[in-house]
C-alpha cells in the first residue's frame, strides 16, 4: 500500500504507527526515506508483526520535551520544509515526492554486489508490548542524552551511558534504546574491521560516541581516546588503552562536516549517477552505512522485533536509498 493510500487510514486502523526523527539541525535527515523503505519493502510479508498504516514527520527539536509533544499530540506548530523535496511531510506535494521516490527504488530486488555483505540484526527476545496507539521516534543531536531515567522504560544500556537514539511509544510508556553502537558493529565489520584484530581511535565522547565505545568494548574491543572537544567520561563501560589505533572514527565533527577518514559518522548530499554513487559508497562508509545499520537495528529491538526476520539486508537497504536519493535529486 502507498503513502498516499495509506494515510487516510490512520484514523480507522487498530494500530495506527506514527514515525518521526527529532533534533536540530534535521530537516536535512534521510531518516524518514530510511523508514518509507524499510516499511515499504516489508509489505505484507511480516504479518500481524508489522505495522499497517504510517504517518512520517521531521521535528525541529533542540529539546527533547518538543519531539514527546508530537509523540503525544501528532502537531507542530510549524511543519518544516524537508529539504530533500523542499516540500512539508504530511503534505500533497512532500507525500507525493516521498511515494515517488520509494516506489522507484522498491523495484530493485537485489543488493548491488559491490557492496559488503552484512550481518542482519537479531530480534529482542522479548517482543514490546503492542497497544492500539504506537509512535516510533529517532532521536539525534541534541536531544540523545536529555532524557530522564524517570520519564522511560529501557532495556539496554541506553540511559547508563546517557544515549538514547531510539524511542517508542506503545500506549502506555516510552520505551528507550541505543542503536547506534550496534550499527556501528555492523558496518565496521562489513567493512573489514573487527574487535577481535582493530583497536578504534576515537575522538569524540557525546552519545553517538558512549553508544559506540559501549558497544565496541563488551565486544571485547580495545580503544583509544584520541584528543577532542568533549572526551569519553572516565567511569563507563569502554574498555580504553593506550595503543596506536589501527582505525579512526571522528565523532568530533559538525553535522554534515566531511572528514578525510575511510570511516565517516556524517553524510552530505550525493551528485551523480547511480553506478557513480554505488562506486562511491562501496570504498567509503560514509553515514549514510552507519544511519541505515542503527535503523534496521531500531525495527529488531525496539520498534517491531516480529519483523525482524523480514527486513531488508543492510546492503540491500543502501542500494535502495542510492536509487530513492537519486530519484529525489533528478
Amino acid at each position: 500500500m502507498s503513502l498516499i493510500e495509506v494515510l487516510p487510514l490512520l484514523a480507522i486502523n487498530m494500530v495506527n504507527v506514527r514515525y518521526a526523527v527529532a533534533g536540530e539541525p534535521i530537516t536535512h535527515s534521510l531518516s524518514p526515506l530510511i523508514f518509507a523503505l524499510v516499511h515499504e519493502s516489508l509489505g505484507g510479508s511480516g504479518g500481524d508483526a508489522c505495522p499497517d498504516s504510517r504517518s512520517v514527520a521531521v521535528i525541529p527539536a533542540a529539546v527533547i520535551e518538543n519531539a514527546l509533544a508530537w509523540g503525544y499530540a501528532s502537531v507542530l506548530p510549524n511543519t518544516p520544509d524537508w529539504e530533500l523535496v523542499g516540500s512539508p511531510l504530511g503534505k500533497f506535494r512532500g507525500n507525493t515526492l516521498l511515494e515517488r521516490a520509494v516506489t522507484a527504488a522498491i523495484t530493485i530486488e537485489e543488493a548491488d554486489p559491490r557492496f559488503p555483505k552484512c550481518q542482519s540484526p537479531t530480534a529482542l527476545t522479548e517482543i514490546m508490548p503492542k497497544g492500539a496507539e504506537s509512535v516510533w521516534l529517532s532521536l539525534t543531536t541534541p536531544l540523545k542524552h536529555q532524557l530522564s531515567k524517570a520519564a522511560v522504560k529501557t532495556y539496554d544500556k541506553s540511559m547508563t551511558i546517557s544515549s538514547v537514539n531510539t524511542l517508542r511509544w506503545d500506549g502506555l510508556n516510552w520505551w528507550a534504546a541505543t542503536t547506534d553502537g550496534l550499527g556501528f558493529m555492523v558496518v565496521a565489520q562489513a567493512f573489514g574491521y573487527s574487535p577481535a584484530k582493530d583497536i578504534l581511535g576515537l575522538s569524540g565522547g557525546g552519545s553517538t560516541a558512549r553508544s559506540i565505545a559501549e558497544s565496541w568494548s563488551a565486544s571485547g574491543g580495545k580503544l583509544v581516546q584520541l584528543p577532542c572537544r568533549r572526551p569519553l567520561d572516565n567511569e563507563g563501560p569502554w574498555n580504553l588503552v593506550e595503543e596506536e589505533p589501527t582505525f579512526v572514527v571522528d565523532l568530533d565533527l559538525e553535522p554534515q562536516v566531511d572528514s578525510d577518514s575511510a570511516f565517516k559518522v556524517t553524510y552530505r548530499p550525493m551528485s551523480g549517477d547511480v553506478d557513480s554513487r554505488i562506486e562511491h559508497l562501496s570504498k567509503i562508509a560514509d553515514g549514510r552505512w552507519l544511519l541505515c545499520a542503527q535503523h534496521l537495528q531500531s525495527w529488531a529491538k525496539l520498534w517491531s522485533p516480529g519483523c525482524t526476520p523480514y527486513l531488508p539486508s543492510l546492503e540491500l537497504l543502501m542500494t535502495r536509498l542510492v536509487y530513492a536519493e537519486a530519484h529525489l535529486g533528478d
